[in-house]
């Protein structure tokens, strides 16, 4: 009897785990099954915000507004200089006609000269001093002056000049000019001349926009060809907006212009003008490098 009841316990201990394990598989199932449909319904709701980079430019004070223009340059022309009066040549005047020499006598006369005369000393004059009353003198009291009061004249702002360094064109632009407040603190935010206002509309896209402007600057050398895919560089940032690693996230597909893409991060060494709070949020983000040119 012990036997037989000792087999019947097994028996059922086996039993129960096989369903435990059974109800605890499906269980976790559906858990992964709500967890990944949860995901799906907020991304659906609140799908993920895509930063688009743009080229951050301004219209500076100087630049005349026309949006007529199709090809509008901000910087003014070079002032025309006045060409300086020739004046003319002075008239040469011919040579004189030189005279027959004068025959000389033999013998050379002698001219006696006058003698001075002698001048008599003169007699000074001497005139009495006239003695003055000085109690007599009046003495003349100094005139009040008028102060009239100062009228204020409404003065117009003298228009900014273009600095003497930039590549001159029309000098006009499609939007308005802004003032020089404006355009100081616009530069300072890392935006560049142009013939339109386009600013970033938050510090995320105004970072992103001056991390692809400083990659484009220093990607040369490649030769792009129909075919090839985007090269997305993925980028790690240390402290200042210093590179601390960059590799090839995906490939153009050809070799020779990925390596021209990790030439252009060696050179860039350091993005200048990210906020701390952007390096904070995004220390790592991936750089898409694709000609913008047809």
């Amino acid at each position: 009897m012990y036997g037989y009841g000792q087999d019947e316990a097994e028996g059922d201990v086996r039993e129960i785990n096989f369903r435990t394990l059974a109800l605890s598989f499906f269980c976790h199932a559906a858990l992964v099954i709500v967890f990944v449909a949860t995901s799906f319904i907020t991304s659906c709701l609140h799908p993920h915000e895509t930063i688009i980079p743009i080229d951050m430019t301004v219209v500076p004070p100087w630049a005349e507004q026309d949006p007529d223009d199709p090809e509008p340059d901000p910087n003014p022309p070079p002032k025309e200089l006045p060409k300086p009066v020739q004046k003319p040549a002075p008239a040469v005047k011919p040579d004189p006609i030189p005279k027959a020499e004068e025959k000389l006598d033999a013998v050379e006369k002698i001219v006696e000269k006058p003698k001075p005369e002698k001048k008599k000393p003169e007699k000074k004059e001497f005139k009495k001093a006239e003695l003055v009353d000085q109690k007599k003198t009046e003495v003349k009291k100094p005139e009040k002056k008028e102060f009239k009061k100062a009228e204020l004249v409404a003065v117009k702002p003298r228009k900014t000049d273009a600095p003497d360094n930039l590549p001159r064109g029309k000098g006009t632009s499609r939007d308005k000019p802004l003032t020089a407040e404006e355009f100081k603190k616009a530069l300072a935010d890392g935006a560049r001349i142009g013939a339109t206002n386009q600013l970033a509309a938050n510090e995320e896209q105004r970072c992103f926009s001056l991390i692809q402007r400083t990659f484009f600057e220093n990607w040369t050398g490649f030769t792009w060809h129909d075919g090839l895919k985007p090269v997305q560089l993925l980028v790690r940032f240390g402290g200042g907006g210093r590179l601390v690693a960059y590799s090839i996230h995906v490939s153009s597909g050809d070799a020779t212009v990925d390596q021209t893409v990790l030439a252009a991060a060696k050179r860039v060494g350091t993005v200048q003008g990210l906020s701390a709070a952007f390096l904070a949020k995004h220390s790592e983000i991936i750089v898409r490098m694709k000609p913008t040119r047809d």
